[in-house]
């Protein structure tokens, strides 16, 4: 129930901002502001900054975002903007690690033997809400269509993060383990912070409105993970497998890594 009162809630303050310009000047060029509405599925993946995730692991993974988005001319140009917005991202990706399984699948697992080593290959889906910082930089009319490209940041805040497992464990005698939604968010940084380069173009449907499309890359700089006891990785063998002393996995590195994704943005100005 709470999930879908935010979502009615977060459309309903789109909506309103959005129509609230409705009444703005007939020349989008004399505009101050336009509010308008947007939709990004994009592709995702996670790069580790550090050797001991397997690097065959690395995995892509199809996400989606939606949001408000305004342009705010800052000059009496209008080939220049300063452009905002406000929009819930959901991004992921997939790594590869070593394994045990001392502190959780054997608790659940009556009939395990005892402790299982192992790789985790884990797909992270993590939702943020993303707040970008451009400098936007469109032409003329060229034909019907005018073009544009901006570069600035995204600001993100993480409202919630989930992952699934596949563990495939060293003892021949046991078959792949699978979990699926497992919370992780204990795991995960609340902020992020990272590069937002966008391109694309806009064409006039009627009045004020225009449809607009563009291509956008986001890197982001701040490690995804925690720092905690929780987030070191255990050291992986030649084969990826954890080093075992004493019947335990050997303890290495913070995990660090960050999340990219590139993303076809559709939207309508008003």
């Amino acid at each position: 129930m709470k999930k879908n009162v935010s979502k009615a809630v977060f459309t309903a303050l789109m909506i309103l901002c959005a129509t609230s310009m409705m009444a703005q000047e007939s020349d989008m060029d004399d505009r101050k502001f336009r509010f308008g509405l947007h939709a990004s599925p994009n592709l995702g993946w996670l790069r580790p900054n550090i050797q001991e995730f397997e690097k065959s692991g690395l995995q892509s993974r199809l996400g989606f975002g939606y949001g408000l988005v305004m342009d705010l001319k800052f000059s009496e140009s209008p080939n220049y903007l300063f452009s905002t917005g406000i929009n819930l991202t959901n991004s992921g990706g997939g790594l590869i690690e070593a394994y045990d399984s001392i502190n959780i699948v054997a608790e659940n697992d009556p009939s395990s033997p005892g402790p299982l080593f192992g790789k985790r290959d884990r797909t992270y889906r993590v939702q943020y809400v993303n707040i970008p910082l451009l400098l936007k930089m469109r032409t003329n009319e060229i034909g019907y269509m005018s073009y544009f490209a901006a570069v600035g940041v995204d600001l993100g805040v993480r409202t919630r993060a989930f992952a699934n497992d596949e563990f495939d464990w060293t003892d021949p005698n046991k078959e792949v383990t699978t979990v699926k939604d497992v919370n992780i968010q204990d795991e995960m940084q609340l902020f992020r912070l990272g590069l937002n380069l966008t391109g694309g173009g806009e064409f006039n449907l009627s009045g004020n409105t225009n449809l607009y499309v563009g291509i956008s890359y986001h890197n982001h700089f701040t490690n995804m993970f925690r720092k905690t006891q929780e987030n070191r990785i255990l050291e992986p063998d030649g084969d990826g497998n954890p080093v075992i002393v004493d019947g335990k996995g050997v303890l290495g590195k913070q995990k660090k890594a960050v999340s990219n994704y590139v993303g076809l943005n559709v939207g309508i100005y008003f």
